[in-house]
């Protein structure tokens, strides 16, 4: 017995060594020589089910597997060979149950984490996925692929800091991984870094050439930049190769959308829903698809494309995401705003009067990415699209101010000082700053921290971006938008409702408390008369006109825009977005009486 024991190490030895070089069928052959003889030998059962996986035949590996798990029902290796086989099948449940059950044999077995973690990520549990992955890589640090899925999961779940220190280490222990490098260029593409992302996906594509994942990247990347041409030719390459590839085929639906193919691009994501695919993207693909049945004018269909995609995008949230952080910043933000605080700034001079910034702001939706490009395209001006600058004046303020009373009216010179400078700091991380334009910091939800920002800089001028909230509640309910307290909210549509009024309700509380020099521009009257809200515009900001405004589209096509926004403000002035809302309002009827005080305020005559 013992000698048959070390004659089948000694054969399996030579099996795994083919496997390495990757002579696969003559692995399988001389393994199954070796489980002909060698009848109740389970692992080499277990090694042949690896082999006729990795071959394609996964009955084969299947068989196999159970065989193994006859002869010793506890050997975890076999669970985890069967779980394999059945998760290439597509039996992804039955194939968790096989990993959980290799992990209970052995808690160390790192290959079942590993894959307990693919295949909970195939069904959209990303939570799961990550403890999984996170246990895989503790268990061995030097695992690659476990390093790198984590850092894809992480970037999917808008986790992209830690992503990126997970895939760093990846990437020092593989640094020609296409996968690794994919995944890399994921989370550049995601910071608006598309010139590093596409040298990673490029760098990927010269190593394994028709590697999927890589193509339909920078095919996105492309398509994102308007760069269509090569898009189309990205994604026809890449769907030569898969064709039902759930991101080319979504990429192929966007080019369309933007040559005007609205029935082609509804067809392929149809096409694309009707079929098996990663549940990452299904909320994407749903809301994508809402979007063009808006476009051919079927609103029912739309809104029920618009409630599955956010359904299913929320499902990506985490386990113990707190939906109501945000409500509990607006709380905190609105106790800071007393009587007391509008006398706490009576005139004084400002040594950084000429330096104020410019804070474009509103909600999201309202036309402020068009107001960007509008402005940056402006000699004087200088945009920063959504910076961090005011969210990390807002924790420096908290982290000053503790639990003093009346916090915001109670700041001392030196603290406003400080405020300032944490401002301009991240500014200048976020953008390379030119001196001899006028600052304009974007940031449409910055609305609920007005106060704190006339605080800090009490002579800036402030715009308040505004669109008919039904139009900007719609719209945001139609969008998919990154993983954040704020942006999470708009997965439901009455928590929509309920945040616009809640932003605008504390807008109003602003303007009718403290001074703020402010100018309101509505979308409706933007895009009615472009040239003459453009002109009133740069005349408040107090810089002389210059026609460059008047071709904002062509400048736009030269900046990185990475807000949903993206390829609407490529183009010229449109006028099919406005009053959207009024083809959908059978499902707006319950949520008018919230919405009508703003309605009212902001001059839109009929609800």
């Amino acid at each position: 017995m013992a000698k048959n024991n070390v004659l089948a190490r000694s054969r399996r030895a030579k099996v795994e060594t083919l496997m390495r070089a990757g002579k696969l069928l003559e692995a399988r052959d001389l393994c199954g020589t070796l489980v002909r003889t060698q009848r109740q030998d389970a692992d080499s059962w277990v090694l042949l089910a690896v082999i006729h996986r990795r071959l394609g035949s996964y009955a084969d590996s299947e068989t196999s597997a159970r065989t193994a798990l006859g002869i010793r029902p506890r050997l975890a290796t076999a669970h985890v060979a069967l779980g394999a086989a059945l998760q290439c099948q597509g039996r992804l449940q039955e194939a968790v149950t096989c990993y959980r059950e290799s992990i209970a044999i052995d808690p160390d077995l790192t290959e079942g984490h590993y894959l307990l973690g693919n295949a909970l990520r195939e069904q959209g549990l990303l939570d799961g996925a990550v403890a999984s992955y996170r246990r895989a890589c503790a268990l061995q640090p030097d695992f690659v692929a476990a390093l790198s899925n984590l850092g894809a999961v992480l970037t999917a779940q808008g986790e992209t800091v830690e992503a990126a220190r997970w895939l760093n280490r990846a990437l020092s222990l593989a640094p020609d991984a296409p996968q690794v490098l994919c995944n890399v260029g994921a989370i550049l593409e995601r910071d608006g870094r598309f010139e590093e992302a596409r040298g990673r996906l490029r760098q990927a594509l010269a190593i394994q050439p028709d590697f999927v994942d890589a193509l339909s990247a920078l095919a996105g990347i492309e398509e994102k930049e308007s760069h269509l041409d090569d898009a189309k030719v990205i994604t026809e390459r890449g769907l030569a190769l898969a064709p039902d590839n759930t991101a080319l085929i979504t990429v192929a639906a966007k080019i369309a959308r933007s040559e005007g193919r609205h029935q082609d691009a509804i067809d392929l994501l149809e096409r694309l829903l009707a079929q098996p695919h990663d549940p990452i993207l299904d909320g994407e693909a749903h809301l994508s698809l809402g979007a063009l049945y808006d476009r051919v004018g079927d609103a029912d269909r739309a809104f029920q494309s618009f409630t599955e995609g956010n359904r299913l995008s929320a499902q990506k949230l985490p386990a113990d995401y707190d939906h109501h952080a945000y409500q509990r910043e607006l709380d905190r933000a609105e106790n800071c705003l007393t009587p007391a605080l509008a006398t706490a700034w009576s005139g004084r001079d400002d040594p950084l009067r000429d330096d104020s910034p410019i804070f474009l702001m509103g909600f999201a939706r309202s036309g402020t990415t068009l107001l960007d490009q509008i402005l940056d395209s402006h000699p004087r001006l200088q945009t920063l699209s959504e910076p961090p600058t005011v969210n990390a004046m807002k924790e420096t303020f908290w982290a000053l101010v503790k639990d003093r009373p009346d916090p915001l009216t109670n700041l001392d010179e030196s603290e406003i000082a400080k405020l300032r400078q944490v401002y301009f700091d991240a500014a200048a991380r976020f953008a390379k700053i030119d001196p001899r334009r006028r600052l304009v910091d974007k940031m449409p939800l910055n609305t609920a921290l007005a106060h704190l920002i006339w605080r800090v800089f009490p002579h800036s001028k402030f715009i308040l971006a505004i669109r008919h909230p039904c139009d900007v509640c719609l719209s945001c309910f139609m969008q998919s938008f990154g993983i954040n307290n704020a942006m999470t909210v708009f997965h439901s549509f009455p928590d929509t409702m309920e945040l616009y009024s809640r932003i605008m309700g504390l807008w109003r509380r602003y303007v009718t408390t403290l001074p703020i020099d402010y100018h309101r521009i509505r979308y409706e009257d933007l895009v009615a008369d472009f040239a003459g809200e453009a002109r009133r515009l740069i005349e408040y900001l107090g810089v002389e006109w210059d026609d460059a405004v008047l071709s904002y589209s062509e400048h736009a096509k030269t900046r990185k825009i990475n807000t949903p926004s993206y390829h609407q403000v490529r183009q010229p002035i449109y006028q099919h977005a406005r009053y959207r809302w009024k083809r959908y309002a059978r499902y707006f009827e319950p949520y008018l009486p919230e919405l009508a005080p703003y309605i009212d305020y902001f001059g839109y005559c009929e609800p």
